[in-house]
């Protein structure tokens, strides 16, 4: 099996970048530990893995990129972060949501609705940054090519990929996002405009045992000089732990706190890990704060 890794390029002699990632093991996990839907896990995974790509443009090895998509329809949404140091984690709002009609389980934008995409920057050191534009289709690629586009004014070819069986297994996922630089010849343009129509389904290339390179080399950059900047693994680790929980108690009022002096079990959003915390911990909590 592929590893689980985001790479970074450039072609034609750097009029434009690219990123690209294939990570199946990693959204596999989380439909995992999420025990999630079919429809679920495809917008969950498409969230990852395009956070995933997003991340190269952290500068502090301590910064995260989040992904976030709201719909007012069944579907509801998802969030997906991402940190420099390529650890992925996420979440979907409705995770075992099942449709009566098979067909639209395979369909998240149809069922996301109206609503909007957001994407947060948080580069540690600084504010964070903010940006949101309304969904074009809740396919993912389309909103965010969509995003950078009203947002960051920059024309971007966006391809998301995943492939799940009856079950959920994720088969495979993976995507690439192609960003033209301001004095990019046309002529190249053109040529991955036609290239990116006649690439068939990535999830399926992938699948058939094709993994990311291959792909960009047979299919999306043919005929167009390109290297490999940089490359790293990534994986789906969630960040949380017993002190960061407890941390986050201490930030409350007392009166909040007495009301949990019994105990509690809080359980994280990112991985379902369930925290205990006695009468006596929250005592103990109470008392330093």
């Amino acid at each position: 099996m592929n590893k689980d890794e985001i790479l970074r390029l450039t072609a034609s002699e750097n009029q434009f970048r690219i990123f690209a990632v294939q990570c199946t093991t990693s959204v596999q996990k989380a439909r995992d530990l999420h025990d999630l839907s079919p429809i679920s896990t495809l917008l969950l995974g498409r969230l990852l893995a395009a956070s995933a790509m997003m991340s190269w443009d952290l500068k502090h090895p301590k910064a995260e990129i989040s992904l976030r998509v709201d719909g007012d329809g069944a579907l509801q949404g998802a969030v997906a972060i991402c940190t420099a140091e390529g650890k992925m984690r996420g979440y979907a709002n409705n995770p075992k949501l099942f449709l009566d009609n098979p067909a639209d389980n395979l369909r998240p934008g149809k069922h996301l609705g109206k609503g909007t995409i957001t994407v947060i920057r948080n580069d540690a050191k600084k504010t964070p940054y903010t940006g949101t534009c309304e969904l074009v289709s809740g396919e993912i690629a389309e909103d965010l090519a969509a995003y950078y586009q009203q947002s960051e004014q920059i024309d971007t070819a966006v391809n998301l990929g995943i492939l799940i069986d009856q079950d959920a297994r994720v088969r495979s996922c993976g995507g690439f996002i192609i960003q033209q630089l301001p004095f990019a010849d046309e002529s190249i343009s053109e040529i991955l405009r036609s290239n990116i129509l006649a690439t068939p389904n990535i999830s399926d290339l992938m699948d058939m045992g094709l993994n990311i390179v291959d792909i960009l080399e047979r299919f999306v950059l043919k005929g167009i000089t390109w290297s490999i900047v940089d490359r790293r693994e990534i994986e789906y680790a969630c960040s949380c732990s017993r002190e960061r929980f407890a941390n986050a108690l201490r930030m409350l009022g007392k009166a909040e706190l007495q009301e949990m002096v019994d105990g509690i079990k809080p359980i994280c959003h990112y991985c379902n890990t369930e925290y205990v915390f006695s009468h006596n911990d929250m005592i103990d909590i109470i008392k330093h704060q």
